[in-house]
This record gives structure tokens, sequence and C-alpha cells, in this order.
């Protein structure tokens, strides 16, 4: 059962990377800023990313015989959430490094702009403005989104950390335990 476990869930995870990629891809072809100035498309992506592990975790589960625990339902997310970790991980490498290498000066303006407008609009005092964009204007911002193995890494393991807890969410509602006590047909009664 865990070589099929795992086999459902690499599959399951390689549909998902899929669907994850092609969504990065076409939000970088609209506007390759869109999904770091528009607070709604990253909350709509997570959603989707939501559904689909949902979807296709039931669809394990559904493979398996139509139950199993907590922790088989956690083990197939957490590796369906690994895989498209990598491929998004990757993909953002090859956008930043080679496709596009102005996109972390081009990210922290943008970024730098509409914290900037917000602030503003909240009425915020300049000084306070000019301390909480503090991270746009000294460069850190645009040194954590160089394309390097550790900024990678570190991406990596915060992004997992979300994957794991999101994860325990999913596997605590869509597990499903056979029942304690096998069904009693009516055959098996009347003899």
């Amino acid at each position: 059962m865990n070589s099929l476990l795992n086999k459902l869930s690499i599959r399951n995870g390689l549909i998902l990377a899929g669907i994850s990629a092609v969504i990065t891809i076409i939000l970088y072809i609209i506007n390759p800023l869109m999904q770091y100035t528009n607070f709604v498309v990253p909350i709509l992506t997570i959603v989707i990313i939501i559904a689909l592990f949902v979807i296709l975790g039931i669809d394990i589960r559904r493979n398996l015989g139509g139950y199993w625990s907590f922790g088989q339902a956690f083990i197939s997310l957490l590796i369906m959430s690994v895989i498209v970790l990598v491929v998004g991980i990757l993909i953002n490498f090859v956008i930043f490094k080679f496709v596009d290498p102005t996109m972390p000066t081009k990210v922290n303006d943008a970024l730098l702009n509409v914290t900037t407008q917000r602030l503003e609009k909240m009425g915020m005092e300049q000084d306070k403005i000019d301390e909480a964009t503090k991270p746009f204007t000294d460069g850190e911002t645009i040194a954590k989104m160089q394309p390097t193995l550790v900024n990678e890494l570190k991406a990596f393991g915060w992004a997992l950390l979300f994957y794991a807890v999101l994860d325990l969410i999913i596997a605590a509602c869509i597990k499903k335990n056979p029942p304690m006590f096998a069904p009693v047909s009516d055959q098996e009664i009347i003899e």
C-alpha cells in the first residue's frame, strides 16, 4: 500500500506542479509584477492550489480504497508539496536568473511604490513611511530576491513550513478511517 500511496502522491504532485507552473507562467506573461503588487492574485492562487490539494488528495484516498489515516494523508500531501515547491522554485530561478535578471530590482521598485502609496493613504507620517520602506531602499529586498543557492534554500524552507502546516489541516479534513466494525448484511442476520 505504501508503494501505491507514493506512486499516486508523486503522480498527483506532478499534476499539481504542472498546473502551478502554468499559473506562474501565465501571470508572468500578463504582468510580471502582478503577483507581487496585487494582493488578490496571491490569495486567489493559494485558494486554487488548496482546492487542487483537496481534490487530488481525495482522488488518492479513493484509489487506496476509500480510506486512509491522518498520517497517510499527511505524508501524501507532503510529497505533493515538495514536488510543487521544487518545480516552483526552479521556474522562479530560471525567470529571475535567465529570462529577466532585472526582476529583483523591478519587484523591489514596484513593492516600494505600492507600500509607500498604501501608507500615505493611511495618513502615516513621512519619517515612519521611510522607516517602513527601508528594506526596499537599502537593497535588503533586492538581495533576498537574487537567485542564489542560499536564497533558494531559504525560500524552499519557509515555503515547506507553510505547506506542512497547510498539509496538516487538509489531512485532518480529508482523512477517512475505515469503520471499526464491518457492516453486517441482511443475509448474515437471517442465518
